[in-house]
């Protein structure tokens, strides 16, 4: 299961995201929709280690991986391509 209580992303003084909670089962299928500039992508860079989100916890099963980088991820499986790669 992925876990995010309460995840905010302010660069400087732009708040990109607020309050974010979601929960996905394993082995579910989920989507994130929104219009440009909704966070979208800074989601899922907190998520995947990329960014560091500025309040909020991330966990994957029961391990908080809040602060772990994206190489710390890739051996507990939670990886992540581009489009442009």
């Amino acid at each position: 299961m992925l876990k995010l209580n309460g995840i905010t992303k302010v660069f400087g003084g732009l708040t990109a995201l607020e309050d974010v909670s979601l929960e996905v089962q394993k082995g579910s299928i989920t989507g994130v929709i929104g219009p440009n500039g909704a966070g979208k992508t800074t989601l899922f860079n907190i998520v995947t280690g990329l960014y560091t989100q500025t309040s909020g916890e991330v966990y994957l099963g029961e391990k908080n991986i809040s602060f772990f980088t994206a190489e710390s991820l890739a051996p507990l499986g939670l990886v992540r391509t581009f489009q442009n790669v």
